[in-house]
């Protein structure tokens, strides 16, 4: 089941509101959690047990890290870690290390693939996130199985994110009352992620589908491609994202923010403190922190960031184009420090810009790729090799509707820096009753439609 679809829409979420409105306060969390498992559970009953598995150890492991001192805490923490990140190495990892290894000739036998739960990744960044956070002691363990389980498995950021660290809801998972403001809010939130998705983002998916579907595309035909994937990325996964801060708010949970105008950057520094918050935070809490970060010399901060971003890129995919595409960005960083260590003059606002969104859609090219066939294909479509102009098959693609997205698309990812009028309020903020007219486009619009995946499932 996904949010964008009719059972989710006008059966899952109805049942689901009534139920939480009409049982008392204090089975609230347990209406949540039992939602939830019925909402996993219409992809793949089967990959239940797994994730109560991982949230039943990784609320015991918290127990006990508090409970123990010394080398049993140390033991303790590294046993709440290694469980749940295990499971993600086996489900997420093993193919691609199977199929790498019979391609260097390694006489493997049969092998059958091994399926990836989705959503995993966020599922265990959240377990690892809380036992390291009760070990460093800056939230308390959780006693109650029946909160902790529902802060890790709510419907609403389960599948795609955001990731969603405990300290942020603990709170509100022990006490919240109804608040008709902030359902509101909530509610205006989700019907905004869901128009764009559907009216933006899988809009462009068909064309970027075609454009990368192309034996030899040329240096148009690649442009359009990944401009178009620029776009369909970003509304579909900041359209979950909304939709699933939309959700949290209805029944009283704050999710953090995971996007800020991410393509109004002027620097991949910065482009990393506005695309996929949740996560470039957790990385550097968690991950590049605990390397060592900047506290030994610059060229340690360095390969640690470069390290960092590498894990970061094979996190998001079972390919080595993930990886690449981390080195990339672990360069890009690595690049902009030593240009502001060197001392090297400030680069005029718009040509910053103008680097900055190159280097993320050149990025994006790889990270849409599935293998290196792929990738090559594209780069060498980029390079000139196919010729220069748009292809016919791209301009059959490319058709009105596509094209129009694609204007509408630039607009709204630019309209913040225009001079406040009331335009730029209408698309920056949009009010309930915008909200609410766009969702119901929304909604007619996709019964002429398949149903699209959001992208970051298969994260």
């Amino acid at each position: 089941m996904v949010f964008v679809s009719d059972s989710f829409v006008f059966l899952f979420l109805p049942v689901f509101l009534l139920a939480y409105a009409v049982v008392p306060s204090a089975f609230r969390n347990l209406t949540i959690l039992l939602f939830s498992l019925i909402f996993y559970g219409w992809w793949r009953f089967d990959f239940l047990p797994l994730l109560v598995a991982i949230a039943c150890w990784s609320w015991a492991s918290g127990l006990w890290i508090v409970r123990s001192a010394g080398r049993e805490r140390r033991a303790a923490l590294l046993a709440a870690i290694l469980v749940p990140l295990a499971s993600l190495v086996w489900f997420k990892y093993a193919n691609l290390l199977v199929e790498s290894a019979i391609a260097l000739g390694a006489p493997i036998g049969n092998w059958t693939p091994v399926p990836l739960p989705i959503g995993l990744s966020f599922f265990v960044f959240g377990a690892i996130s809380y036992s390291v956070d009760v070990y460093r002691k800056t939230v308390a363990a959780e006693p109650s199985l029946i909160n902790y389980a529902t802060y890790q498995a709510m419907f609403g950021h389960l599948v795609a994110g955001p990731v969603v660290r405990y300290q942020s809801v603990a709170e509100r998972l022990k006490a919240r009352s109804f608040d008709l403001a902030e359902f509101t809010e909530g509610w205006r939130r989700f019907m905004l992620g869901f128009s764009q998705k559907v009216l933006l983002g899988d809009t462009l998916a068909p064309l970027v589908d075609a454009g990368y579907a192309l034996p030899t595309p040329s240096t148009a035909d690649v442009i359009l491609t990944v401009t178009a994937y620029t776009l369909h990325l970003y509304f579909d996964f900041a359209g979950y994202s909304s939709m699933a801060i939309g959700l949290g708010l209805m029944v009283g949970l704050k999710f953090p923010e995971n996007f800020d105008n991410p393509y109004l950057s002027r620097s991949i520094t910065e482009f990393w403190r506005r695309w996929h918050i949740s996560l470039s935070s957790w990385l550097r809490d968690y991950l590049y922190i605990p390397l060592g970060g900047n506290r030994s010399g610059k060229v340690r901060s360095y390969l640690n960031l470069l390290v960092t971003m590498a894990l970061g890129g094979l996190w998001h995919g079972a390919s080595w184009t993930f990886l690449v595409w981390g080195i990339w960005h672990g360069l890009g960083l690595i690049i902009a420090r030593l240009w502001g260590a060197i001392g090297a003059p400030a680069i005029p606002r718009l040509v910053s810009h103008l680097l900055t969104i190159v280097f993320v859609m050149m990025g994006w090219l790889l990270f849409r790729a599935q293998d290196w066939q792929v990738a090559t294909t594209m780069m060498s479509g980029l390079s000139g090799q196919n010729g220069l102009a748009l292809s016919p098959a791209m301009m059959a693609a490319a058709r009105p509707t596509e094209f129009l997205t694609l204007c509408l698309g630039v607009l709204v990812i630019y309209m913040p820096i225009v001079p406040d009028n009331f335009a730029r309020r209408l698309v920056v903020r949009p009010p309930f009753e915008l909200a609410a007219a766009l969702w119901l486009c929304s909604l007619w619009t996709m019964q002429s439609r398949s149903v699209i995946p959001f992208l970051y499932f298969q994260f």
